[in-house]
């Protein structure tokens, strides 16, 4: 199938393909100067943009497949475990950061009423 196809099918874009094989996470095959899509490329693209979703960078993910034809699937699976622990982190911050706020605008609202009843 051509790029048309594989677009549609995967929902990435003609141009988000196109990077995908520029920075070589990507390898398609040619006919003549079009570009035909194989299922593989189908479900590698989808895996792509699954993982840009999960915030994975392409560079990361570059990384992660190196020199190698595909992914070294060890190699993604401890680079997922690391990315959770680091979100996990950032929730427990993020928590912290609500009650501080929440917090704070308890002691605003002690202030408001202390001036309101204070003529």
């Amino acid at each position: 199938m051509y790029i048309n196809e594989a677009s549609k099918l995967t929902g990435a874009t003609q141009r988000a393909i196109r990077l995908y094989e520029s920075v070589g996470l990507l390898t398609v095959s040619r006919r003549g100067k079009y570009r035909v899509y194989s299922q593989e490329n189908i479900h590698l693209i989808k895996l792509i943009k699954e993982a840009q979703t999960l915030g994975v960078a392409l560079s990361d993910m570059v990384a992660l497949k190196g020199e190698n034809e595909d992914f070294d699937w060890q190699a993604v699976s401890y680079y997922l475990i690391q990315k959770q622990a680091l979100v996990e982190e950032n929730i427990k911050q993020l928590e912290l950061q609500r009650q501080r706020i929440k917090n704070y605008r308890i002691s605003i609202d002690k202030c408001i009423q202390e001036l309101d009843s204070h003529p």
